[in-house]
């Protein structure tokens, strides 16, 4: 029986009420057809870290709360397929709250 693949996911950590400074955390996960970014953060916190800090809401991209950037760009963890070793960090570093998850924008 084949092992599945797997995809090597290097995440931004931080969290401001403990470090001033942001690093990286890099996971191996089993790359499964058809799984989004937002999986993969799910998988990243039932099998490796619980703490680990993102945020989602709907999973089928209509509220934009799972917005982060995924090898630079923005993107929507729900609608952002897996499809190989990637970088994931929140939208903003002025704003983070905790790894992924930023303040939101103040409307105006």
């Amino acid at each position: 029986m084949n092992k599945a693949p797997t995809i090597k996911v290097s995440v931004r950590r931080l969290n401001p009420k403990v470090a001033r400074k942001a690093h990286y955390e890099t996971y191996e996960v089993p790359l499964v057809p058809g799984m989004s970014v937002l999986n993969v953060l799910q998988y990243i916190n039932e099998h490796y870290d619980g703490g680990l800090a993102h945020y989602y809401s709907c999973r089928r991209g209509v509220c934009v709360d799972c917005a982060l950037k995924v090898n630079g760009k923005v993107k929507r963890a729900c609608l952002e397929w897996a499809q190989g070793d990637v970088t994931l960090e929140p939208v903003s570093d002025s704003r983070v709250i905790k790894d992924l998850v930023v303040r939101p924008r103040k409307e105006e």
